[in-house]
């Protein structure tokens, strides 16, 4: 009887020899797939959940004037955490959604971080933990933007008060109410007709503006923007030149202080024959003070001074 040959095991070896490699790949693109879903916020054992949890919204569109920049606080987000926000944390976060605008012909310098501050009862002033767009603001830009703040959950917007301003500077409260009443910083115009003679000219006064910013610069802490429109009539038989009114003007607040101009479009001098050139002149003022005296003359000058009191109320 012939004897049966031993089939061969080596045609069993090639299976052996990738099977274990299939298997390996298999635990590793599971393990990988786990560990993905975890970061990218699948509620999955051993990862923090990153998904978004109820929001409430409040609609402001409520718009200020700040540096120059026009800012519009279009809503409010308050909610646990924000899955989309890195900064954020586990107590409590309150987003502002804010539109700027610069109308300027001049780019406007700040920085979110430093003069945008929120004040919580018990907390102070909170700086923000997040800002998607900050720098510069160039002329006749705009932008889109979003501030998060660390705001315990359990605190009402209605308790929470959005400043503006370092505290250097003139600061504006904002309430996070519906239709927050904005009135007080808004640009004040009183029309005036106050009139004066100065180095043989015929100055008239005929607006005064009263304004918490101007030329990209907030007013200092405590303080308002005064810019008095004035026109001169010559009527010398040549060309009067006063000066640089830095030099030779002056506004007098209530407490005997004398102001020089932070700013001034006035020309250096005046030909024979004008009638309403002129420019403006700016001072920062005291916010309380509601009458002045402008003063022109300048010492060693050989003219005589004169003055004439500013109203403003109305």
């Amino acid at each position: 009887m012939p004897v049966m040959a031993a089939r061969p095991l080596a045609r069993r070896l090639p299976r052996q020899r990738w099977l274990l490699p299939v298997l390996l790949a298999l635990v590793l693109l599971v393990a990988l797939g786990y560990i993905v879903a975890g970061f990218v916020g699948v509620p999955v054992p051993g990862f923090p959940s990153h998904a978004q949890g109820p929001v409430t919204t409040l609609t402001l569109n409520a718009t200020v004037t700040y540096a120059s920049a026009r800012l519009t606080i279009q809503r409010v987000q308050q909610a646990q955490t924000f899955a989309d926000d890195p900064q954020a944390t586990a107590d409590g976060m309150l987003r502002i959604f804010l539109h700027e605008e610069n109308p300027t012909a001049s780019p406007i310098m700040y920085n979110l971080y430093q003069c945008v501050h929120l004040l919580v009862p018990g907390k102070g002033a909170e700086a923000p933990l997040l800002v998607t767009a900050n720098g510069p603001l160039v002329p006749q830009a705009s932008r889109n933007n979003l501030l998060d703040f660390a705001v315990p959950l359990n605190l009402p917007l209605s308790k929470l008060t959005l400043r503006l301003g370092t505290a250097n500077e003139a600061q504006m409260d904002i309430p996070l109410t519906s239709k927050p009443d904005l009135s007080r910083y808004a640009p004040r115009s009183v029309t005036l007709n106050t009139q004066l003679q100065y180095f043989g000219l015929n100055w008239t006064v005929t607006r005064a503006v009263l304004a918490w910013s101007t030329a990209g610069q907030q007013a200092p802490r405590g303080k308002v923007f005064l810019t008095l429109t004035l026109t001169v009539e010559n009527t010398l038989a040549q060309t009067a030149i006063p000066g640089s009114p830095y030099d030779y003007i002056r506004l007098q607040t209530a407490n005997g202080d004398r102001i020089a101009p932070s700013y001034s479009t006035l020309p250096v001098a005046f030909v024979q024959g004008a009638n309403g050139q002129g420019g403006t002149v700016t001072f920062s003022v005291p916010q309380q003070d509601q009458q002045f005296t402008l003063i022109m003359g300048q010492s060693g000058s050989g003219m005589q001074s004169a003055s004439t009191t500013i109203r403003l109320a109305s």
